[in-house]
């Protein structure tokens, strides 16, 4: 398929502040969803058509196909309006975002797989290499069971990742490929979990799909600011660090979630008395200087937490502009701000619940809904706090570095 990229004239993109806003709007509408969607174990319709309506998904996308070649920071705010309510589909749709970026680094033949027949596809994925690849002319044949690919039921393609002999000598290298959705089946069974439940992560299962060569995207490239598809675009944003901004979509619904829950924490508050007849009963929850505390450190956290996250993707996209390319300092950096923000948001969300009472113990109360989720995405091996940080300290001390970035 030959396929004619042209630039729309007077075409107004809206700025990252826009973005932002209408995301806002769709609070609502996704607090609406939100039991319905931890039970569902997967994102609404709904949702996810809202979120194409007001045109969120082509934040990252370049112009070509239709999108803003906008900034991380729309995917950050975004994530913090809707987490706020539904950590799920924070999660969901951030990915959504952040894959529309990632997949810009594929060879540009790729890109035009994916979006030219239609700009508003999807993409869910599962990184980690476990699939098996044999060779074939022009490319390989794929099976496996990819486990934790978020946003799924709702995707038009699927990142799978292998092990996949590269070069001259063969060397196994991770890639992602990339499937159309015709090509893979979903274990409908594979996701029942305690927390992030309508993030809808299931096994997507492969058997023996042939994979065109220009479907594949090294690691390496991925991480190295060398995407091959990324020099098709003149913006210099595509050749972003993979780890650089990407897990920001994982650790800002935490961040979300925990401020939600203070803000209602406060809300419910203003105005309940204690019940007990054995701890003052009575008395306004608010005139306890413990519960005063509490959200006060709670909100000093997470406080925090938003401003370095808003500060590091801006500041990562201002480096890959000034230098082409990602240093090692900033992938480091922000790595370990995803994870320390992931960790801050559970301290905080386990100060609130610690004084929301035994109302939180209801399994449909919001509050307990997002300690789960909470905690649950502190599970995420991209954000596990003691191996990030151990790593940020390798690099401090000059030793060689041991982990992802």
């Amino acid at each position: 398929m030959n396929i004619q990229h042209s630039e729309p004239r007077e075409r107004i993109t809206p700025a990252p502040a826009e973005l932002i806003a209408r995301s806002a709007l769709l609070v609502d509408g996704v607090a609406a969803r939100a039991a319905a969607c931890e039970a569902a174990r997967r994102v609404p319709e709904e949702t996810i058509a809202e979120f194409k309506r007001l045109d969120l998904h082509k934040a990252l996308l370049p112009r070509r196909y239709g999108g803003f070649e906008g900034s991380f920071t729309t995917l950050v705010g975004t994530s913090m309006n809707w987490g706020k309510v539904c950590a799920s589909s924070a999660w969901v749709c951030g990915l959504y975002m952040a894959h529309n970026w990632l997949c810009v680094m594929f060879p540009e033949k790729c890109q035009d797989d994916i979006w030219g027949g239609n700009p508003d596809a999807l993409i869910s994925g599962s990184y980690a290499p476990v699939g098996k690849v044999v060779p074939a002319p022009g490319g390989y044949r794929l099976s496996g069971r990819f486990p934790f690919s978020s946003g799924v039921p709702g995707a038009d393609w699927n990142l799978c990742s292998a092990m996949i002999p590269k070069g001259p000598d063969g060397k196994m290298t991770p890639c992602f490929t990339i499937l159309p959705k015709s090509d893979y089946a979903i274990d409908w069974e594979s996701w029942k979990t305690v927390g992030m439940s309508g993030t809808g992560s299931y096994d997507v299962i492969v058997d023996d799909v042939f994979v065109p060569e220009h479907r594949l995207l090294s690691f390496p490239d991925a991480v190295g600011s060398t995407g091959p598809g990324a020099f098709a675009h003149d913006n210099p944003f595509y050749r972003l660090s993979l780890l650089t901004n990407v897990p920001f979509a994982l650790a800002v619904p935490a961040v979300a979630a925990a401020t939600g829950s203070i803000e209602r924490f406060i809300a419910e508050n203003k105005v309940r008395s204690t019940h007990g007849a054995v701890v003052l009963g009575g008395k306004k929850v608010a005139e306890f200087q413990t519960i005063q505390k509490r959200v006060g450190e709670a909100l000093a956290r997470v406080d925090a937490c938003q401003a370095v996250a808003f500060r590091d993707v801006a500041e990562a996209e201002s480096d890959v502009r000034a230098n082409g390319g990602q240093s090692l300092g900033m992938r480091l950096r922000n790595r370990r701000t995803q994870s320390f923000i992931a960790h801050e948001a559970q301290t905080a969300m386990n100060l609130i619940f610690d004084a929301v009472g035994g109302r939180a113990l209801q399994y449909d109360h919001p509050i307990q809904r997002a300690w789960r989720d909470v905690a649950a995405i502190n599970h995420h091996i991209s954000l596990n706090f003691d191996a990030v940080m151990s790593m940020y300290g390798q690099h401090m001390f000059g030793l060689p570095l041991e982990g992802q970035y």
